[in-house]
């Protein structure tokens, strides 16, 4: 699989993701600039600048999640639960793999305008439960799924 990974690379510079943590169930994804926002929808992939101090001392670094809540939708956070429209969305951890505390994110209505809530499909993904919000403007690509 890793072998048809690389090889697909080659044949399509720049257009291949390969996510190596666990944050997602897939590892493959043939990723596209984006040229409107509008390109960007729930349920979908995309590739973005994270900066956070618990991630390389807030230096910018590519990451990859999925859009669970856009702008307009109500996001509600009840004792680190997260619902978008009412629907059950992930759930915060009080500690990490390391037993370190977390702060998680809280919000309670409709999501701002060019904002986004994204999420990891794996429960000790680092995502927006943590790092709250982000920017429209932080997107750089959609990604989608291979394998």
């Amino acid at each position: 699989m890793l072998a048809s990974a690389f090889m697909l690379g080659l044949l399509l510079p720049g257009r291949i993701s390969v996510t190596v943590s666990k944050s997602l169930e897939k590892r493959v994804y043939i990723v596209s600039e984006i040229s409107d926002a509008r390109e960007i929808k729930k349920g979908g992939y995309v590739l973005f600048t994270l900066r956070s101090k618990l991630i390389r001392n807030g230096e910018p670094v590519d990451a990859m999640k999925m859009v669970a809540c856009t702008e307009g939708e109500v996001l509600k956070e009840d004792r680190g639960n997260f619902y978008c429209n009412g629907k059950y969305l992930v759930t915060a951890r009080a500690r990490s793999q390391k037993g370190e505390s977390l702060e998680h994110f809280s919000f309670n209505g409709a999501i701002p305008k060019g904002k986004l809530f994204l999420t990891g499909q794996h429960p000790e993904s680092y995502d927006s439960r943590y790092f709250g919000f982000i920017g429209v403007e932080d997107v750089r690509k959609t990604a989608h799924p291979v394998f």
